[in-house]
């Protein structure tokens, strides 16, 4: 009996996916596949991460046609006029059902799919992410480069020339910021690892809450992954109570947590605590990894490209007082050619490089001049996009286009933080921390790749992860 059921179950398992596609009541058959199973499976979208580097691979599909095919009910797009369409202001579309898969009982800014809750969320969370708050906590960042600072200088001092794995090195100085700012603890240690393995599944298959199950307990890579970040969630409780307390005990702690507490005129909130949880969780975790992902791209494109390096050395050498150990946010943060470069390695490697997925209103939505029923999913890839015909010479390193008045022309195609309604609010706090920090090692320490000839590899999940950077460091003399 046992073996006949699940006999049916796989049986209708290969059938289901196949009817749909030949039934095609949608009619996106007409739309070229990504890849051969895209059109009956998600799992098309999976193997492609152990292909290589999905997103590119996926944007090679686009370099033949606007619109691609990624999964059964999921099209991917390539144009700034899809991406107004897809994520702008106006958008009637929806964060797809894989958010509310990812979120739980208490859906994060990142997570949250209704409008009106989104709205009310980003109210009291916008004056956290205010720049005068950020540049407020600005001595926090300071704190946290002067400790790089340090570790390198040792290791400088040990040895005439250093290697270090700017990599590793970015990520600890990302998740020791984020958390100080987020909750005033300076010391945090704990590895995403499980929010990897989640990431690569939950946003290619509805049935994450089955994979789930089997991922815990496959062999190998994932089952590492998954028990890495099991105890994730209960750090971040444990870390909300802790500030909680300190709260309680009437510590005036001006951090991200302080802001859920209260208003901005000292009246309590009242927030339910699990939804506190939820935003230090999505703060946590998105913003370190991304941050630490855009430095080793920004650092890599420089050590890449000599010229603009010491173009970038040019320009702080006349910004900042060599006395500074660590350079001060009110000086950089205008710095033309260091924003310039920090924004092209934004463009050519994006931290999240596959589109987001949007689901179209139950109605439809024409999209770039072509109608998409009700409720498929949508998306744009940043990497794609980043590669639109109004960048000259998209796939090279130039800094430069973005001193050009014709830059202005690619605005809406630029969406390292996605756009519109729901872009990343916490977009300033990545600047501070990448200005700051770049700044200062480039003014501070002669830096050079190990394997000039080499390339950066990648693994691309929810995030688009660099491999390791290796570097060697020497201290510059007088700096």
């Amino acid at each position: 009996m046992i073996v006949y059921l699940l006999s049916v179950a796989l049986l209708l398992l290969i059938l289901e996916p196949l009817f749909t596609y030949y039934w095609d009541s949608k009619k996106l058959r007409r739309f070229p596949n990504a890849s051969f199973l895209s059109g009956i499976s998600d799992i098309g979208y999976i193997l492609k991460r152990y292909r290589g580097f999905r997103s590119k691979e996926i944007h090679e599909s686009h370099q033949e046609h606007p619109v691609v095919r990624v999964g059964p009910n999921t099209l991917s797009f390539s144009t700034p006029d899809a991406i107004r369409a897809i994520y702008g202001h106006n958008t009637p579309c929806l964060k797809g059902g894989t958010y509310v898969t990812a979120a739980g009982t208490h859906p994060s800014l990142l997570d949250v799919v209704d409008k009106q809750e989104h709205a009310r969320k980003r109210r009291i969370l916008s004056h956290a992410f205010a720049t005068r708050n950020l540049e407020q906590w600005e001595f926090k960042v300071t704190d946290k480069v002067q400790k790089l600072v340090a570790q390198f200088d040792l290791l400088c001092h040990d040895k005439e020339e250093a290697i270090v794995d700017f990599r590793m090195w970015s990520n600890l100085f990302t998740i020791e910021a984020i958390a100080d700012i987020a909750l005033t603890v300076n010391y945090i240690d704990c590895l995403h690892s499980g929010r990897r393995a989640t990431s690569m599944l939950i946003w290619s298959t509805k049935w994450f809450l089955s994979w789930r199950f089997v991922l815990k307990k496959l062999p190998g890579f994932f089952q590492t992954q998954w028990h890495k970040g099991q105890g994730f969630d209960e750090m971040v409780r444990y870390l909300v109570q802790q500030r909680l307390r300190r709260h309680e005990n009437g510590e005036q702690l001006e951090d991200f947590v302080g802001c859920l507490f209260q208003d901005k005129h000292g009246d309590a909130r009242n927030l339910e605590i699990a939804e506190i949880e939820a935003e230090v969780a999505t703060l946590l975790d998105a913003g370190s990894d991304t941050t630490a992902i855009s430095l080793t791209h920004a650092m890599y494109f420089l050590m890449k490209t000599p010229a603009a390096l010491s173009r970038l050395r040019e320009e702080l050498h006349v910004a900042l007082d060599g006395s500074q150990e660590v350079a001060k946010y009110a000086t950089v943060k205008n710095l033309p050619y260091l924003h310039a470069c920090i924004n092209e390695s934004l463009r050519l490697l994006p931290p999240v490089a596959f589109g987001l997925n949007r689901m179209t209103p139950p109605e439809g939505l024409t999209i770039d001049g072509t109608w998409i029923p009700g409720n498929t999913l949508v998306g744009v890839p940043a990497y794609t996009a980043h590669r639109s015909p109004l960048f000259s010479n998209s796939e090279q390193y130039q800094p430069e286009r973005w001193l050009e008045d014709d830059i202005k022309e690619t605005q809406g195609t630029f969406i390292p933080f996605s756009t519109g309604a729901r872009g990343c609010i916490g977009r300033n706090i990545s600047y501070i921390e990448q200005t700051v920090l770049l700044a200062t090692l480039v003014q501070r320490y002669d830096l050079s790749l190990v394997d000039p000839e080499g390339n950066l590899d990648h693994e691309e999940a929810f995030n688009l992860w660099p491999g390791p950077l290796s570097l060697q460091i020497r201290r510059r003399e007088n700096c």
